[in-house]
Parts: C-alpha cells; structure tokens; sequence
C-alpha cells in the first residue's frame, strides 16, 4: 500500500492589503479615483529630467526643437514611466519594488567587500560524532521497535551483530 503525496498547498492573497496600490485621491474637492500617485511622482521626477535632457540637446541639434512633430518624443517617455511603473511585473512585483530588491541584493556589505564569490571550498572539514547509548532502556526500546517493524519487512529490523 503507498501513500500518494498530497497536493501541495496553494495560498491565494486576494486582499494584498500591504501592496495594493491606493488608487483614491483628491485635489481639492475634485476625486482622482485612477490615479497612481508612486507611479505619478517617478513619471513627475522622470519627466523633469527628460525634459532638461532634450532642451539642453535641442540647442545643439535644432531639430530636437519642441514643435508638434517632436510632442510624442518629449512627452511620451514619462506617460511609458508613469504606465509601467506601476504595473506588476512577472514576480508580482511592481517595478518600484523589483529595485528595491534589486538594490538590496547588489548593495549587501558581503557583495561590496568582495566577500560573496560564487566560489566552492577548497578544503572541507568533517567532524563525526559517534555514540553508543548505554543505557538498557534505550536498548530495550530500540530493540521493541525493531520487533514492531519486522513484521511489515523494514531496513530497520536487520540486525546488526
């Protein structure tokens, strides 16, 4: 008779209460129920940036100039920040907490010092303790429960003389 293993357990978080982005602000008296507000400050932060970048850039490459042409290429790279920020990304993360785990993986003081080569030992010490208990209790329970399982032909029961 064998035993099937069981099926493993699967947990199932439909709340997410801790990572649930908090999607409902106001501006005043005005609701902003679709906003992100952690994606709206990278995108904010970002598009700050790409905007010194470009108008910087334009005064040597006039055709970078913002013109009606040029709109999507100025303001389209932070509307993608603000949209894939705050998607979860394959881990179930989102991308706001995929480099915070990033960060802490490659900023550990073991990895910074050098410390945390992937590397195997070249030496491996062993240390083996053997006992023999001597106590005619533990023998007599050991010996009952070799008796039990020799009924039901277990590696357990050869004896040893």
């Amino acid at each position: 008779m064998t035993q099937e293993a069981p099926a493993p357990l699967v947990a199932y978080d439909h709340t997410d209460l801790e990572n649930r982005p908090k999607r409902i602000w106001n501006w005043g008296n005005i609701p902003l129920p679709g906003l992100l507000l952690p994606a709206l400050g990278a995108a904010f932060g970002f598009g700050l940036f790409w905007l010194v970048l470009l108008f910087t850039t334009s005064t040597f490459l006039p055709f970078l100039s913002l013109s009606m042409l040029t709109a999507v290429f100025y303001f389209g790279p932070p509307l993608a920040v603000y949209f894939v920020w705050g998607r979860p990304l394959p881990s179930a993360l989102t991308l706001s907490q995929q480099l915070v785990v990033w960060t802490d993986w490659w900023l550990q003081p073991k990895r910074l010092q050098g410390l945390a080569a992937d590397q195997e030992p070249e030496e491996l010490h062993w240390q083996v303790i053997l006992w023999k208990p001597g106590a005619p209790r533990w023998h007599a329970r050991y010996d009952a429960a070799r008796q039990a399982a020799a009924p039901r032909g277990s590696t357990f029961t050869a004896r040893v003389r």
